[in-house]
């Protein structure tokens, strides 16, 4: 069955001097490209009739997060501030098939920990760009590009 989108909410890790917290991005419109590709490794023979391929090495792509930018709500500051000092974080998608108030937390340990009933993505990346767009009759948005870097770690809900 598909899942509805209504409820899916997307975190930024903030890093403070008391450690790590995840922080909400606010009001997000769309989440796209959260994927990839893998590269290709030529092992064709000579006596080949066609070309082979082994897959190679993943490459992480990029997401863009649009949202309506608005410079009073902490987590657009946080964007921005990521983008300007060129930090890597943590991010963490909650889909729609868990209640809201199931959160990810971080450890102790500085881990972070994804509750059970609700299917998160999790994933590192940097703010690429962070692009502010103006137009009449119209609110502030921001496509906001997110390199990510390593794999996407997927915590699926349990029953």
């Amino acid at each position: 069955m598909a899942k509805v989108t209504k409820g899916t909410q997307l975190w930024v890790e903030q890093v403070t001097s008391a450690g790590s917290v995840w922080l909400q991005i606010g009001c997000p419109t769309g989440i796209n490209g959260l994927g990839g590709s893998k590269s290709q490794i030529d092992v064709t023979c000579l006596d080949s009739d066609e070309m082979e391929f082994l897959p190679g090495m993943a490459s992480p792509g990029a997401l863009t997060v649009n949202l309506n930018f608005d410079p009073s709500v902490v987590s657009h500051q946080e964007l921005w501030d990521l983008f300007e000092n060129d930090n890597v974080v943590k991010f963490a998608i909650g889909m729609s098939d868990g209640a809201k108030p199931i959160l990810p937390t971080f450890g102790s340990s500085g881990a972070a920990v994804f509750p059970p009933k609700r299917s998160f993505i999790e994933f590192e990346g940097y703010v690429a760009a962070l692009p502010l767009d103006f137009a009449i009759n119209g609110v502030v948005t921001a496509p906001v590009s997110i390199q990510r870097t390593g794999p996407r770690i997927p915590h699926w809900k349990t029953p």
